[in-house]
């Protein structure tokens, strides 16, 4: 069914299947690289890229151990996925999940995208920097580093 805003505007809306094509395709490349991630040994030297972060200053960021902790995520270890990178298992990976199924609801209900709150652009990069700081503190490094 057409609106009247649709008329004046000149545009017809998406229908559902066309509306739920992208978070759909974005669902599965994320499903098709976790389960890459789960298949493979990212424990295996070579087989992963190294951080070129960690190889260039020798200090830990906030990604390092990301692969490894959501391969073990996959298998189950959530234990081990925290011990490897924290921030990953208890922000990342959440506020993924909870974006995508966001994108799925709007985009079924009608809408096109979901809109990110400022706190929240604002809070994820400050987060992410306050990580990449105290994991690099000598003292917090045994508890933090991967």
């Amino acid at each position: 069914m057409t609106s009247t805003a649709d008329v004046v505007a000149g545009t017809s809306p998406m229908s559902r299947p066309r509306r739920l094509a992208a978070p759909l395709i974005a669902s599965a490349v994320l499903a098709v690289g976790t389960a890459y991630t789960a298949l493979a040994d990212p424990y295996r030297a070579g087989f992963f890229p190294s951080c070129i972060f960690l190889a260039t200053t020798g200090h830990w960021c906030p990604g390092c151990g990301g692969l490894r902790a959501v391969h073990e995520l996959a298998h189950g270890d959530v234990a081990a996925a925290l011990a490897l990178n924290p921030l990953v298992v208890l922000l990342i990976v959440p506020a993924g999940v909870l974006l995508l199924a966001s994108w799925l609801r709007i985009a079924w209900r009608g809408g096109t995208a979901p809109h990110i709150p400022m706190w929240v652009a604002i809070s994820i990069p400050a987060v992410l920097g306050l990580f990449w700081v105290v994991r690099n503190i000598p003292a917090l490094e045994p508890f933090l580093a991967p």
